[in-house]
């Protein structure tokens, strides 16, 4: 009922600001206000002593899931459940990253995030309480030796050249230029007013884009802790570039992104990126889905609906992850007051700066400002989502599905016949390796492969260890989905969803086997 009553009341105050215009030139006011008040709480964050823990419990997923807080803070592992309450100040990856994965089966994340050493392992020891007796999905088969040996190869690399996975400083070398030509292209397009709309059209194809990078390089990695080797880093810069310069949420984007799609690629049911329900989506991307006559037409109107991701983004995390707590298959755990105030915050900071500034204080027209505004927010809409989908929306990947009909609501002991590692190489599609200029403009989207594997290694050492994981797939008889160039990248997602629309077509459906 508070998280409701919150967000009503944010959304009351935007209506208030463009009702009464004056209202907004407080709004810096209130986001210093607000920042400097979550920075008080977060310092009084204080760590629970730690207590005697009772051992050799045996908790269902349902029971797992009550401790998703700071108060009552479970994990499970590999089947073993950890209390780390009392060690989320200390985990070195960050409080946040522990709290998002508290209440639920984060063995993946753990192996994803701690590829290259086993002493995390030996260090949760003295947080076991008991075992996990069912799971709300069912889990991947355990590492064959395919994983480990791709970690191993790497860490051996990243040793031998002295380089540290989670550098910063390509990420700031590259983005001190990027926000320079970002802003002032903003500058051009909505405040100066020497140009005329034809040029402003122009130069504002290229901040859309730059709007589009910015998420794809400096945001993309600090969400996923790529960003130095301490949370205050990629804390800083995530918020940020995303927040407060995009005016979108990462809080909202690791849920769907960090703690959904990466550890459930391509599996319909659980992956938040693919549709969730039999019918009804406007796309059909797996065979799952019932057909309908719309979806032959698939192929020409989803490329157009990409402009609007941008758009979306801005109003989805609010509806979907502060409001109703939930992201498709993912569930979010309990939002803190500091995250409800930031969100309000950088939403309003951000309408300051990308409305109010130019209307109200530089006078741009509203009808000049709405068209530019809404022609921008759709090239960034597009860069991202073609960007994305062709990653992995493409009949070069395979697509899976999580039957929850088999699945009982008490949970499930079953096992999918797959490895997650082996997942991602048959869900990801890489292209144009070695195109340093591609690789720049897709931040690093085009080695989706190896970002999946180790989502926490900077993306500029991606083509660095490509070679090392494609030389262990064809050890281990792995096709490692690798295509010339973006031409045929996009090929492959234009014709997966022709092939998909048409009516009991199932190509680029596969198995878990």
């Amino acid at each position: 009922m508070e998280g409701i009553i919150t967000q009503f009341g944010i959304l009351f105050l935007l209506m208030a600001l463009f009702i009464f215009d004056g209202l907004f030139k407080l709004v810096p006011l209130y986001a210093i206000i607000a920042e400097v008040y979550s920075l008080y709480l977060d310092s009084q964050k204080k760590a629970p002593q730690q207590k005697e823990l009772a051992k050799n419990q045996k908790l269902t997923w349902q029971e797992l899931k009550k401790h998703d807080n700071q108060s009552s803070a479970y994990v499970a592992i590999k089947g073993k459940v950890y209390d780390v309450t009392s060690f989320l100040n200390s985990h070195p990856g960050g409080r946040e990253f522990l709290l998002l994965n508290c209440g639920r089966d984060a063995s993946l994340a753990f192996q994803s995030y701690h590829p290259f050493s086993e002493k995390p392992e030996k260090l949760l020891e003295k947080y076991l309480i008991g075992d996990l007796i069912t799971t709300e999905w069912p889990t991947f088969k355990p590492d064959s030796g395919f994983y480990k040996e791709c970690a191993d190869r790497v860490k051996k690399y990243f040793q031998s050249k002295g380089i540290n996975p989670k550098t910063p400083i390509p990420g700031l070398i590259r983005a001190i230029p990027l926000w320079t030509c970002f802003f002032y292209t903003f500058y051009l397009t909505f405040i100066d007013d020497s140009f005329c709309l034809t040029k402003r059209i122009l130069i504002g194809t290229i901040f859309g884009i730059l709007q589009a990078l910015n998420t794809l390089h400096l945001m993309h990695d600090a969400s996923h802790g790529a960003v130095g080797n301490n949370e205050k880093w990629w804390w800083f810069f995530g918020r940020l570039t995303l927040d407060y310069i995009s005016g979108s949420s990462m809080l909202a984007w690791q849920n769907q992104h960090v703690i959904g799609h990466h550890q459930y690629t391509n599996i319909m049911g659980s992956d938040p990126d693919i549709p969730q329900l039999k019918e009804g989506d406007v796309r059909r991307l797996v065979k799952e889905q019932i057909w309908c006559a719309m979806y032959k037409y698939q192929h020409l109107y989803m490329p157009i609906l990409y402009g609007l991701l941008s758009l979306r983004s801005r109003y989805y995390d609010v509806f979907e992850i502060f409001l109703k707590e939930t992201d498709g298959p993912v569930k979010v755990n309990p939002i803190s007051i500091q995250d409800k105030l930031r969100q309000a915050s950088s939403k309003l900071l951000w309408l300051f700066w990308r409305y109010y500034l130019p209307v109200q204080i530089f006078g741009m027209s509203q009808a000049q400002f709405w068209f530019l505004f809404i022609y921008v927010e759709f090239i960034t809409g597009y860069w991202l989502a073609i960007n994305f989908q062709v990653s992995h929306v493409s009949d070069e990947a395979e697509f899976f599905y999580n039957n929850m009909d088999k699945v009982a609501k008490n949970g499930t002991n079953e096992q999918w016949p797959i490895e997650w590692a082996v997942l991602q190489i048959k869900s990801s599609v890489d292209y144009s390796h070695g195109n340093w200029l591609m690789t720049y403009l897709c931040g690093a989207l085009n080695y989706q492969v190896i970002h999946h594997l180790f989502p926490g290694v900077s993306q500029y050492l991606y083509p660095e260890i490509a070679p090392i994981v494609l030389e262990v797939c064809k050890k281990y008889n792995l096709k490692y989905n690798l295509l010339p160039g973006f031409k045929e990248a996009w090929n492959g997602h234009f014709n997966h969803l022709k092939n998909m629309g048409k009516q009991n077509k199932f190509v680029g459906f596969a198995k878990m086997e």
